[in-house]
C-alpha cells in the first residue's frame, strides 16, 4: 500500500493571512517526503473557506520546486470549469515543470455553490465533465485532432507542449456513490474516494461501495488500477489524546454538510444540494447537526483518530478489499505543530506495516472491524 498527504487547506480564519495556510501546507509536503510519503494529494475549490485553493496546478508547481521525488495528485480538477484544450496544455507544461511526478485527479464538480458563481449550469456538468475527458484524453494520445461535441467543437489542434509523462501523467476519478464507481471502473483508470457525506461514515458504506467497485472493474476486463481512499486521520499515543481535536473534525464535518441535504438514504446514490449554503463573507456556516460521538472508532469508518495500533488494525482491512494508496487528512483545522507530530508519527508507527505489496485482493469482503 502507498500512502499519501491530502492537504486539507482549510481556511477557518478567513481574516488569517492566507500566506500562512500557503506555507504550512507547504511544510507538510516537504516533512512528508522526508518521511517517505508516496504523494501529496492537493485539493481544488472556489469561493468557499472549507477548501480553499484556486489552483491545484500552481501550488504543484511551487511544492515541486522544494521537493524531488514525491508524486504530486490533484484531487481533483473540476472539468466543467475549464476549457479542456486549455487545461491539457496547463497540465502538460506543469508535468515539465514538476519533473514529471505530476498525477491528475479530475471530477465533475463537488456543489452546486461554485457552478452558479462561474455561470456554468450545474444540471449539465456530467455531460460537460464527460466531454471534457474525452477531448482532453484525446488531445494527449492525438495531433491535430478534431472534435464536434455538445459542448466543445473545433478544426484541427495540436495541444502544446506535449505531457513529459508519455502519453499523459496518470489519471484519477473520484467518485463516492455507487454509479461513479461504476463509471470508473468502465474507464479503467484509477480511482480517488471517500464518504458521500463528507466523514463519519458508517462501517458498512465502504464494503459496499468497494463490492460494487470491485465486480464493475472485474467485468470490465481493464488492469486492476489505483484505489485511493480518503480518510481523515489523527494518530497519538493515547486514545485520550487522539481524541482532542474530536470537536475541530466535528466542525468540519458540519461545514461540508452545509452544501447537502443529510438524507441517510442517499449516502451512496447521488448527494441532493441545497437551495441555498449560509456562506459568509467566503466562510461556510456550519450545518446544525449533531452526532453520536461516544465511540468514534467503533461507530464510525471515518475518521481514524486513535492510536497506531488501532490505525494498523482499520487499514489491514482497506488493503484486504483493495485499497493500494491511503489519502490521509489531519489538516482540518488543527494546529500545525499536531498535524505535524501526528504526520510524523504515522509514518513512523503505521506505515512501515504496509509496505510490502499483499499477495491478491481478498476475494470476499469482510465488514470492517
Amino acid at each position: 500500500m502507498k500512502f499519501g498527504f491530502f492537504l486539507g487547506m482549510h481556511y477557518r480564519d478567513v481574516d488569517r493571512p492566507y500566506g500562512e495556510l500557503l506555507n504550512n501546507s507547504l511544510e507538510i509536503a516537504i516533512r512528508a517526503e522526508e518521511l517517505g510519503y508516496d504523494a501529496v494529494f492537493i485539493p481544488e475549490h472556489h469561493f468557499i473557506n472549507y477548501i480553499t485553493l484556486p489552483s491545484a496546478l500552481h501550488f504543484a508547481t511551487k511544492i515541486a520546486a522544494h521537493t524531488k521525488r514525491i508524486r504530486l495528485i490533484t484531487a481533483v480538477l473540476v472539468l466543467p470549469y475549464y476549457h479542456p484544450l486549455a487545461l491539457a496544455e496547463e497540465i502538460a507544461q506543469t508535468d515539465w515543470l514538476t519533473d514529471g511526478r505530476l498525477e491528475i485527479g479530475v471530477a465533475r464538480g463537488a456543489n452546486k455553490y461554485e457552478f452558479v458563481r462561474l455561470g456554468i449550469p450545474y444540471e449539465k456538468s456530467r455531460e460537460m465533465y464527460q466531454e471534457a475527458l474525452d477531448v482532453m484524453l484525446k488531445s494527449w494520445e492525438q495531433e491535430d485532432l478534431e472534435y464536434e461535441g455538445q459542448f466543445y467543437r473545433f478544426p484541427a489542434t495540436t495541444t502544446l507542449p506535449r505531457p513529459k509523462q508519455r502519453p499523459h501523467p496518470p489519471v484519477w476519478i473520484s467518485a463516492q456513490s455507487f454509479p461513479g464507481v461504476r463509471t470508473v471502473a468502465k474507464l479503467g483508470v484509477n480511482l480517488q474516494t471517500s464518504p458521500n457525506f463528507g466523514c463519519f461514515a458508517p462501517y458498512e458504506d465502504f464494503v459496499a461501495l468497494m463490492e460494487e467497485f470491485n465486480r464493475a472493474q472485474k467485468e470490465s476486463g481493464h488492469p486492476r488500477p489505483e484505489v485511493g481512499l480518503l480518510r481523515r486521520v489523527f494518530i497519538a499515543e493515547s486514545e485520550q489524546e487522539a481524541l482532542k481535536h474530536l470537536d475541530d473534525l466535528l466542525t468540519h464535518w458540519r461545514m461540508y454538510m452545509a452544501f447537502y441535504e443529510p438524507r441517510a438514504d442517499r449516502r451512496l446514490d447521488m448527494r441532493v444540494d441545497l437551495a441555498d449554503t449560509p456562506v459568509i463573507r467566503g466562510a461556510v456556516q456550519p450545518a446544525r447537526l449533531e452526532l453520536d460521538l461516544s465511540n468514534v472508532y467503533e461507530t464510525y469508518d471515518d475518521p481514524i483518530i486513535t492510536t497506531p495500533e488501532k490505525a494498523v488494525a482499520r487499514i489491514k482491512k482497506y488493503e484486504q478489499m483493495g485499497v493500494t494508496y491511503l489519502m490521509v487528512n489531519t489538516a482540518f483545522g488543527i494546529p500545525q505543530r499536531d498535524v505535524l507530530r501526528s504526520l510524523e508519527l504515522f509514518a513512523k508507527e503505521v506505515m512501515p506495516h504496509f509496505r510490502e505489496q499483499p499477495a491478491s485482493v481478498a476475494p470476499r469482503l469482510a465488514a470492517i472491524t
